[in-house]
C-alpha cells in the first residue's frame, strides 16, 4: 500500500485513482432482525439453515444478498448471506447500498479487525455503531465490480473443495459401515474380492502390547502433539492450547516414546474419538498418553479401534464415578476384543482402501488451505 495516495498494492489494469476514505455507514445498510409478533403462522417461510422448523417469532426470510456480520454481545468472522435467508432479530447483517457491489463490501468486512474490545467492558462486542463508524477506503463501482469478480472466484473455489471434503468424508463414514462387520456378524457386507472367511473375535491382550519407555526430548525422539481430531503432529501445527513456553524443563522433562503405526489413546477423551495411529513418526509424548504397537496392520486396527461401535463399547469399559473424570485404562484396553479380519492380506487391503481415502482428503485439504492463503494475500494487497 501507498501510505502518500492511499491506493491498494494490486490493481486491475485502467484503474488507478486513489481511494477515498468512507465509514462503514456509507457503504452499507447494517439491520438486525426483528421481532415479527405482529406476524401470522404462514406468512413467511419457517427453515432455519439446520433444516429444523422456526416459529415466525423467530425467524423471517430476507430477498436481498446480504454480509452476516455477528450477534449482539458477539462477534463472527463476515459471511455473505445468500437470498433468500432467515435471520433471527438478535443477528446484524449488512446491505451493500446502490453503487456498491457485494463481493468487494465483503473483502471490505474481511479486512476490518473485529476483535477490537469495548472499553467499557474490555471483550469484544459489537452493535450497529461501532458497524457503522468503522473507517474504511472504497472506490468506484467499475473497480469495486472487477475485485468483486475475483473473490467471487475464490469463494466458489473453496466451496467447491469444501463439498469435495465433505463428499470424501461421507464416502469414508459409508465405507467404514460395511466394511467392517455390525453388531451380531462376523462378515462384513462389503468386502474385497477372494476373501470370504468369517472374521475372528480376538481379544486385545493377543492383538496389542503396551509400549512404555520413559526418556526424553533428543534428536531421534523430538517432542511430538496429540490431538483429539488430528492425533499425532508437531507442536508448531497445534492450533490450540500451546503451552509449551510454560514448560521451563523441557530438556530434562520425562516423555513417553512412541514408534510410527503406534496406536495412542487419551485415557480421559478415548471417548470422544482421542485414539489415534501415529502415522508422523519418531517421537515423544506425554506421559498422560497410553501407547499400544501390534503385528497386524495398523491402518487396518485404526479403523477398528475409532470405528464409531467401538467408541461405544469404551465407555462401557472406563473407570469412574464422574463422568469428566472417567478413564480407559491399558488394562481395561486390552481386556476388549473385536472381529477382525482372519489375514493380513485382507487387513492390507482395507488398510490400503482407508489409507488412500484419507490421502485424499488431506490433498483436498491443503488445496483449500492454499486458496484460502491466497485469497487472504490478495484481500491485503487489493485493498487499502
Amino acid at each position: 500500500m501507498n501510505n502518500n495516495d492511499k491506493t491498494p498494492e494490486i490493481r486491475f489494469k485502467g484503474f488507478n485513482k486513489p481511494w477515498n476514505s468512507e465509514k462503514m455507514g456509507r457503504i452499507v445498510d447494517v439491520r438486525s432482525g426483528m421481532d415479527y409478533k405482529h406476524l401470522g403462522p404462514g406468512d413467511i417461510p419457517v427453515y432455519g439453515t439446520g433444516g429444523y422448523m422456526l416459529s415466525v417469532d423467530e425467524a423471517l426470510s430476507y430477498k436481498e444478498d446480504a454480509i452476516g456480520i455477528g450477534r449482539k454481545g458477539t462477534i463472527d468472522k463476515p459471511y455473505i448471506l445468500r437470498a433468500p435467508f432467515w435471520t433471527v432479530d438478535t443477528l446484524f447483517y449488512a446491505v451493500p447500498k446502490e453503487k456498491n457491489d457485494l463481493n468487494f463490501v465483503y473483502g471490505l468486512f474481511q479486512n476490518v479487525d473485529w476483535k477490537k474490545k469495548d472499553e467499557s467492558t474490555g471483550v469484544p462486542s459489537l452493535s450497529k455503531t461501532a458497524i457503522n463508524d468503522v473507517d474504511v477506503y472504497t472506490t468506484d463501482y467499475a473497480e469495486q465490480n472487477e475485485i468483486g469478480k475475483y473473490l467471487a472466484n475464490f469463494d466458489e473455489m473453496i466451496k467447491l473443495h469444501q463439498r469435495e471434503i465433505e463428499r470424501l468424508v461421507c464416502v469414508r463414514k459409508a465405507m467404514i459401515e460395511k466394511m467392517f462387520p455390525k453388531d451380531g456378524s462376523n462378515v462384513p457386507v462389503v468386502r474385497f474380492r477372494n476373501f470370504t472367511k468369517p472374521w475372528k473375535l480376538c481379544p486385545f491382550s493377543e492383538i496389542f502390547t503396551e509400549r512404555h519407555i520413559i526418556d526424553t526430548i533428543s534428536d531421534e525422539y523430538p517432542q511430538l502433539a496429540f490431538t483429539i481430531e488430528e492425533g499425532v503432529i508437531r507442536p508448531e501445527d497445534k492450533k490450540t492450547n500451546k503451552r509449551d513456553f510454560l514448560i521451563i524443563d523441557k530438556a530434562t522433562k520425562k516423555y513417553l516414546q512412541t514408534e510410527y503405526d503406534d496406536i495412542i489413546y487419551n485415557p480421559a477423551n478415548v471417548v470422544y474419538g482421542a485414539i489415534h495411529r501415529n502415522a508422523l513418526g519418531k517421537g515423544c509424548v506425554s506421559p498422560i498418553y497410553k501407547i499400544f504397537y501390534t503385528d497386524q496392520d495398523s491402518t487396518f486396527m485404526e479403523c477398528i479401534v475409532r470405528h464409531p461401535r467401538f467408541i461405544k463399547e469404551i465407555s462401557r469399559s472406563m473407570e469412574g464415578t464422574v463422568k469428566k473424570l472417567r478413564t480407559l485404562k491399558p488394562k481395561a484396553f486390552l481386556e476388549m476384543s473385536a472381529y477382525i479380519a482372519p489375514t493380513i492380506e485382507e487387513q492390507r487391503q482395507i488398510g490400503e482402501y482407508f489409507r488412500q481415502m484419507d490421502r485424499l482428503i488431506e490433498i483436498e485439504k491443503e488445496e483449500l488451505e492454499k486458496i484460502k492463503h491466497i485469497e487472504s494475500a490478495c484481500l491485503e494487497k487489493m485493498f487499502v
